[in-house]
């Protein structure tokens, strides 16, 4: 399909303002006006062609440049390739164009994205998560790509709302990445264990059975303030018939304080307290640690980001003996079904936005830049860099599960391994978008401030915090942050007390009662 050009007015008037995690703020006239001026000193000084010439950021020979920034710095292999499928644009372009590719660490890029708006030096395209696209959306600094997204017919449910705010989708969606279990079979098979768990059951018994039978723990998950801590529990959350958030004739409601939130976070407790399944120091656990006791043999199941298991192929992070023996004996899984019956797991991932020319380095058109994001997402593009991302990068619609990687396996990833993502992609969840079922701008602000919603799990695990409370505490935090947020005109009142376990829902009341189940710990009772 051909690009589509982006036919909206970069001058239309829309509120801007920084993040709401960040102390500055200024409004979308003020921020013209600082553009403005930061290009009207650079010309004076003779340094106008680093913000955009006259004749739209080109050089001599009519060569427009153009500048994206990705994230993707973290496997050498993996860069390389995003760069080389990149630089394939400048022959695909209708124009002609100078591709230049920036990494920016996932630590560094929101201060960089924060100064970079404010001294109109932002990229013409950027990698980020689609919260954050609204955002910037709602700032007026990014451009919508409805149009394109509307192209495609085909996306996955969730990749569905993942960037719709305002009546425009905000990013165009890149690709996804699960949180998986891994499996080191030969350490279940040594505690009597001769399958894979399929449910929140078996895996106690299971785990249960290696904490017995061997010097491991039977299941690790993160209980440090860790991103992929409380990107479990959202997914926890919803296994137990609950979300994080929902929506309401048109108004958000905040969920994580409720009954099943607080069932999700009593069950991942008691991995601990009720059940012995977890590993030792649990509360300093992040998902590094949880990688190194996988890698060590000390935990037979481990709940975490799939570069656990990429790291167990690619020679660029070092394969060995050791590396090798443990590849062959890892199984790869969905998290098993909780009491809604799903298998669900968290989703991450990416996507591509466009932003306007009074925020960007180089002034070229907006089609370009619309057109590098439909090129980036093609599945003949992707064949250039999924196989060194494998298994790590998964499809976020159906057409692109024919590429080369689903459909004739290239790499020495064990094929199981990509099917049994692949599988997941369709089911993924994602905190508001799940289960309001649409996006924000304060969704990509609150989840830097929160650190992935893992503050109530780590405060129970490594402070003893009383659950209710701190479920409250975080859910008064969101309602605040959405009633004060400028594009909103309704108020959510605070909550005093509560959430109780007799309004969880009837699918985890045996868990609750220990009715054919294991019980939760419960230290209400």
């Amino acid at each position: 399909m051909s690009p589509t050009d982006d036919t909206s007015d970069d001058s239309e008037s829309e509120s801007v303002q920084e993040p709401s995690d960040r102390t500055a703020e200024y409004s979308r006239r003020g921020f013209m006006e600082t553009a403005a001026a930061v290009g009207g000193a650079a010309a004076a000084t003779g340094l106008s062609g680093c913000l955009g010439d006259g004749d739209g950021g080109t050089d001599g020979n009519g060569e427009q440049d153009f500048l994206w920034w990705t994230m993707r710095g973290y496997i050498p292999a993996e860069t390389k390739a995003i760069k080389q499928a990149a630089k394939g644009y400048e022959d695909a372009a209708d124009e002609n164009i100078n591709v230049s590719t920036e990494v920016i660490v996932w630590d560094q890029v929101f201060q960089e994205w924060s100064a970079s708006i404010e001294g109109r030096s932002m990229p013409n395209v950027s990698e980020m998560a689609c919260e954050h696209a609204v955002d910037f959306g709602n700032r007026g600094a990014a451009r919508s790509n409805t149009e394109l997204f509307d192209q495609y017919d085909d996306w996955y449910d969730t990749i569905s709302a993942w960037g719709r705010f305002d009546g425009e989708f905000w990013g165009l969606p890149w690709f996804m990445e699960l949180r998986t279990s891994h499996l080191n079979m030969n350490l279940l098979e040594k505690a009597g264990v001769s399958k894979p768990p399929e449910t929140w059951a078996e895996l106690i018994e299971a785990g249960q059975a290696v904490s017995k039978n061997t010097n491991a723990s039977g299941f690790t998950t993160p209980g440090a303030q860790d991103f992929p801590a409380g990107q479990n529990m959202a997914a926890f959350t919803h296994q137990s018939g609950g979300s994080f958030y929902g929506s309401s004739d048109g108004q958000f409601t905040v969920e994580i304080d409720n009954a099943a939130s607080l069932f999700a976070h009593l069950w991942a407790l008691s991995l601990r307290e009720q059940w012995d399944i977890a590993p030792g120091g649990w509360g300093s656990v992040d998902s590094t640690s949880g990688e190194e006791l996988y890698r060590e043999g000390r935990t037979a199941i481990a709940h975490l980001p799939t570069d656990l298991a990429r790291s167990l192929i690619d020679p660029q992070d070092g394969v060995n003996q050791e590396n090798k023996e443990l590849a062959e004996a890892t199984e790869l899984t969905p998290m098993p079904a909780g009491p809604n019956g799903e298998r669900q797991s968290f989703m991450g991932g990416s996507c591509l936005t466009s932003f306007r020319k009074e925020v960007t380095n180089n002034d070229t058109d907006a089609k370009i830049s619309v057109g590098f994001m439909n090129y980036m997402t093609q599945p003949e593009t992707m064949n250039k860099y999924f196989p060194v991302s494998a298994p790590n990068f998964l499809p976020v619609r159906k057409g692109q599960e024919e590429m080369e990687l689903f459909t004739d396996n290239p790499t020495k990833i064990p094929d199981s391994w990509l099917q049994t993502r692949l599988k997941q992609a369709p089911n993924a969840v994602r905190y508001g978008i799940t289960g309001a079922g649409r996006c924000a701008p304060f969704l990509g602000s609150i989840e830097g401030s929160t650190t992935g919603y893992s503050t109530p799990i780590s405060g129970m695990i490594g402070s003893d915090n009383d659950p209710k409370t701190v479920l409250r505490n975080a859910g008064n935090n969101i309602r605040s942050t959405i009633s004060d947020a400028d594009y909103t005109d309704y108020e959510l009142k605070p909550k005093k007390q509560g959430p109780s376990l007799n309004d969880a829902p009837d699918s985890v009341q045996p868990w609750i009662n220990g009715d054919g189940v294991p019980k939760i710990y419960n230290p209400y009772e």
